[in-house]
């Protein structure tokens, strides 16, 4: 989809564009997959060099959280492209954790990950439930030329 068709669709309230989907074995070794997936997106949302690398740091960040913490064979991230904006949602079918005891400051409990990740983007929300795993959304606007 071209830059022209997508903000097309934004305009007329159309389906944002279906996401580019990895399922990646939980190992370091695959981060490098997921930096490279992002940077093209990051091209293609029309990103400038410094957010594309805010965008890999990210995406590095929460898929070594998943290796690190939620013990699954492997894990989806999933990239939308929109028009100047780039959404990434990391999924893993693991334990879950307890959200709220990450809020506020990272501590003995954990959250330096997350505090990373909410500087270097826009947007960021987390679910997650024994039952279902965790699920981590990004979203990123490209700055100003």
């Amino acid at each position: 989809m071209t830059s022209e068709t997508m903000e097309n669709s934004e305009k007329t309230g159309l389906e944002p564009p279906n996401p580019i989907v990895l399922e990646l074995p939980s190992s370091s070794g695959y981060i490098l997959l997921a930096r490279l997936v992002v940077s093209c997106v990051g091209r293609l949302a029309g990103f400038e060099p410094e957010d594309v690398y805010d965008l890999k740091l990210a995406v590095t960040e929460a898929a070594t959280n998943v290796i690190r913490h939620a013990a699954v064979e492997k894990f989806q991230v999933e990239y939308r492209v929109l028009s100047r904006t780039v959404e990434v949602v990391v999924v893993d079918r693991g334990g879950g954790f307890d959200v709220g005891s990450l809020k506020g400051r990272p501590g003995e409990h954990g959250g330096f990950g997350l505090a990373v990740i909410q500087s270097l983007v826009d947007e960021v929300a987390v679910d997650s439930t024994a039952e279902g795993g965790t699920r981590l959304r990004m979203v990123r606007r490209a700055t100003s030329p």
